[in-house]
């Protein structure tokens, strides 16, 4: 499956704080299949194809949206594969130029209230990001994960999501053929936080049989 040209359906809303104003933007429905909790390594989520897809949209439009916060409700999906008894969490996706407190979010989460429909057209990555370029001592463009109000936020740069969105595209244009053709096997995106080389954002491809078990 290719991801470029894909529909992301989603509602769009604006929530307003005191003087501040936030525009956050999240999937028209919940996604059924994508329990995200703490796991040995960091934080761990079991995805079908379609929540694969999904995720990695968001992620692609989070990319080029430094002034959104891209919302993943993710503790409504169905906990059949985690490998955890919880408890689960929801996924933000923003740019550090926003300047967003993370303490906020509990106070512009109780304001969202439906939203405006908005289906977004999703562009894709774009060229494969040279991956030497995190080696360099001067390289900054880096993500940061923290846990705030039960939920996962993903800060940084759109060439540190650029950076790290291509192992997310490897899980829905590669994994669906590779789990077909080996079943059983593990498939997965491993998210870094930084250059110590451990999985802060640990996304598995499960086995579709068993999660609509």
């Amino acid at each position: 499956m290719k991801l470029e040209g894909e529909r992301w359906r989603t509602l769009v809303s604006t929530v307003r704080l005191g003087k501040d104003e936030y525009r956050v933007v999240q999937p028209a429905r919940p996604l059924k299949h994508a329990p995200l909790y703490e796991g040995y390594a960091g934080v761990e989520s079991c995805v079908d194809k379609a929540a694969a897809l999904e995720i990695t949209m968001a992620w692609a439009f989070a990319m080029r949206s430094p002034r959104t916060l891209v919302y993943l409700p993710l503790k409504q999906s169905d906990p059949e594969c985690a490998r955890s008894d919880g408890p689960f969490l929801d996924l933000v996706l923003v740019h550090h130029s926003l300047g967003f407190r993370l303490s906020k979010w509990k106070e512009v989460r109780a304001k969202l209230r439906g939203g405006r429909p908005h289906t977004v057209v999703c562009q894709g990555f774009g060229r494969e990001p040279d991956y030497d370029r995190r080696y360099d001592r001067e390289y900054r463009d880096l993500l940061r994960g923290e846990i705030v109000a039960e939920t996962v936020f993903m800060v940084g740069s759109a060439p540190a999501f650029h950076m790290a969105g291509h192992a997310l595209l490897e899980l829905v244009e590669d994994c669906p053929r590779h789990m077909h053709e080996n079943p059983g096997t593990h498939c997965c995106a491993e998210i870094t936080e930084s250059l110590r080389h451990w999985e802060w954002l640990h996304v598995m491809y499960c086995d579709e049989h068993r999660v609509h078990a």
